[in-house]
């Protein structure tokens, strides 16, 4: 066996490492989905988000209205937000808080066309810069008054001949 066969051995475990890993987070997470919601609600986001299908495809499927749909797995995805489901799902996925970053395109507008994050950096290298501003203004009032305590202190060594 040769070096590059036995590389080429380790990418293929790898990869079927990464694979199956990912087919059980899936099972996992469509688990969590089916345990904490009810079937319509379950049958719907699977439909959206498993199967990619649109929000109208799966009115016609369903036989209701889009905008029924909508609510369906708005009312779902709610409830995987709160309680035992949110703990779940942040526990098994280290799912980050997305509330920091709702808000979408106004929120987006609103801060010159930059996420909330690049934002939040921006002002905290604003108050960096504040501060440094300030801090060199004490150091200058400091050194101009250490100046002129020594302009006030020097003549007087000079009078007495120091």
């Amino acid at each position: 066996m040769t070096l590059a066969d036995t590389l080429q051995a380790d990418l293929r475990l790898e990869n079927d490492t990464i694979e199956n890993y990912s087919e059980y987070s899936k099972n996992e997470l469509w688990g969590i989905v089916e345990r904490y919601t009810a079937t319509k609600e379950n049958d719907i986001i699977k439909e959206i988000f498993l199967h990619n299908k649109t929000m109208s495809a799966v009115a016609r499927e369903q036989g209701i209205t889009i905008d029924r749909v909508r609510q369906i797995k708005e009312k779902g995805l709610r409830k995987l937000r709160i309680g035992k489901a949110k703990r779940e799902l942040l526990e098994k996925f280290d799912i980050a808080e997305a509330g920091l970053f709702r808000g979408g395109l106004n929120n987006y507008k609103e801060h010159n066309f930059t996420s909330i994050v690049e934002h939040l950096a921006e002002k905290r290298l604003e108050a960096e810069e504040r501060y440094k501003r300030h801090l060199m203004e004490i150091e200058e009032m400091h050194r101009k008054r250490v100046d002129g305590i020594r302009h006030c202190v020097e003549p007087d060594n000079r009078k007495r001949g120091l």
